[in-house]
C-alpha cells in the first residue's frame, strides 16, 4: 500500500492512525503539497486531496473515513469502532465537523485573506469549532488504554490540529476533559508520530 498526504493535513493524520493501530505497517508514504496540485497525487486522486491511499493501482481510496470504512472491513480487529458503534460515529462526526471548519477557515483566509476570520462564515467556522469541542468535552470518548475508537482519534485529531493552526486562540476553550484525553493519546505511537508540523 502507499499512502499520499501531507505532514498538515488533519484528513491524512486520521488515516495515518487508523492504519497504525489496524497494525498495518507495510505502507509507505509520499508526502505531498496539495496545492501545487501535484500530477502523481492527481494520477489517484482527481480532486488532488489528502489522503489518498493506492491499495491497488486501479482502485485508489481517498476520504479519511472512507479509508476508515474500508480498513473496518478488511481488517476488522481490532475494530475502531467498538461495541458503541452508534455512539462513536457520531462523535467521530462531530469531530470531523471541528476539522472541517479549521480547515476550511484557512482556506477562506488564504482566498478571502484576514477578513475571512470576521465576515459571517468566517464567525460560523469558529463557532463550529468552538460548539463541536465543547461538546466532545462534554461527552468525552471512553479510552481504556487499549486501541483508540475512531471518535477518540478524531476529536484528538480535530483539538491537536486547532492547537497547530490557531495557537493560544482567546476564543478557544477551556476543555478539561479533552485535554486529559489529548495528554494520554498523545503517548502512542500512532498519535506521536503523525503530530502535525511544518
Amino acid at each position: 500500500m502507499h499512502l499520499l498526504l501531507n505532514t498538515t493535513s488533519p484528513y491524512a493524520r486520521l488515516a495515518r492512525i487508523a492504519l497504525a493501530e489496524k497494525g498495518i505497517t507495510d505502507v509507505s508514504t509520499d508526502v505531498v503539497d496539495p496545492w501545487a496540485d501535484p500530477p502523481r497525487l492527481r494520477e489517484f486522486n482527481a480532486a488532488s486531496r489528502v489522503p489518498t491511499l493506492v491499495a491497488e493501482e486501479r482502485w485508489p481510496l481517498t476520504e479519511s473515513l472512507l479509508i476508515v470504512m474500508w480498513l473496518e472491513r478488511e481488517r476488522p480487529a481490532p475494530s475502531l469502532l467498538g461495541p458503541a458503534a452508534l455512539a462513536v460515529v457520531s462523535r467521530a462526526g462531530i469531530a470531523m465537523g471541528a476539522i472541517d471548519a479549521a480547515v476550511h477557515t484557512l482556506i477562506g483566509r488564504k482566498t478571502a485573506g484576514a477578513s475571512f476570520d470576521t465576515d459571517p462564515v468566517g464567525l460560523r467556522r469558529r463557532r463550529t469549532m468552538v460548539e463541536s469541542l465543547q461538546r466532545l468535552d462534554g461527552d468525552p470518548p471512553p479510552y481504556a488504554g487499549d486501541t483508540p475508537s475512531l471518535d477518540a482519534i478524531a476529536a484528538i485529531v480535530a483539538l491537536d490540529y486547532i492547537d497547530f493552526r490557531f495557537p493560544q486562540a482567546p476564543w478557544l476553550p477551556d476543555l478539561p476533559a479533552l485535554r486529559a484525553l489529548q495528554a494520554r493519546l498523545s503517548e502512542r505511537a500512532s498519535f506521536a508520530a503523525s503530530r502535525p508540523r511544518n
